[in-house]
């Protein structure tokens, strides 16, 4: 009998825990908070880990910042943890954009079609202008097929490492004459996969495009569009 007392004596105290409470604490203060893949709260948060359950699942993360997932375990003596998000180098190197992965129309401008009389004369003249303007950014064409009024640059790489992510972009352009106007469909694609990974399969559409490529879309509504 004295030995069950004690037992409910120390289960009582805490001496021998089920469960037990812990704070975490997330760097910045805006990040968001999950514990077994629910959403607890932003910045700092308590909760509570059960012995039966060994562990529970952490998942930290705010934009501008690589996401952390980690475990915290019951047999862990600490009672509070702080976790610091890394600065994620693609967010900062890249620019949300609407027009990601999607094709966006540009009216060829009339100047084209006075300055060559006809036509057939301005799309000479817009075809040479839409391969300028993707050598500023490209250093080479992969297609260019005038008569179906088709260009492509290859797939540009960039690695970022703490992000582990890496990033590709390439541009398409096609003559796609809407209602009757000389008009051009341009796409930029961007896609990103991780840093370890080479399969094609891996690769997922971004809304977020590097930004030394941000100017591509204006340049090219400047240049060719109609004003």
């Amino acid at each position: 009998m004295k030995s069950l007392h004690l037992l409910l004596l120390l289960l009582f105290t805490g001496v021998i825990s089920l469960a037990k409470e812990i704070k975490i604490v997330a760097v910045p203060s805006t990040a968001k908070i999950y514990v077994d893949g629910a959403y607890v709260g932003d910045g700092i948060i308590s909760t509570t880990i059960r012995k039966k359950d060994d562990f529970i699942a952490i998942k930290i993360e705010n934009a501008g910042f690589v996401t952390l997932q980690t475990k915290v375990y019951f047999k862990d003596k600490r009672n509070a943890y702080e976790f610091t998000l890394k600065k994620d180098d693609f967010y900062d190197s890249s620019t949300e954009s609407a027009n990601a992965n999607k094709f966006f129309n540009v009216n060829v401008s009339d100047k084209y079609i006075e300055a060559a009389k006809d036509e057939k004369g301005a799309s000479l003249l817009v075809w040479k202008m839409i391969h300028q303007i993707l050598l500023n950014y490209y250093s080479e064409i992969a297609t260019s097929d005038m008569l179906s009024g088709f260009v492509q640059t290859p797939w540009s790489k960039t690695s970022f490492g703490e992000a582990n992510t890496q990033v590709r972009t390439r541009v398409t352009v096609k003559e796609s004459n809407l209602g009757g106007k000389l008009t051009y469909s341009i796409k930029i694609e961007s896609q990103q996969a991780p840093l370890s990974s080479n399969r094609e399969e891996s690769f997922i559409n971004t809304d977020r495009v590097l930004k030394q490529y941000e100017q591509l879309i204006p340049e090219f509504q400047s240049r060719i569009g109609s004003l």
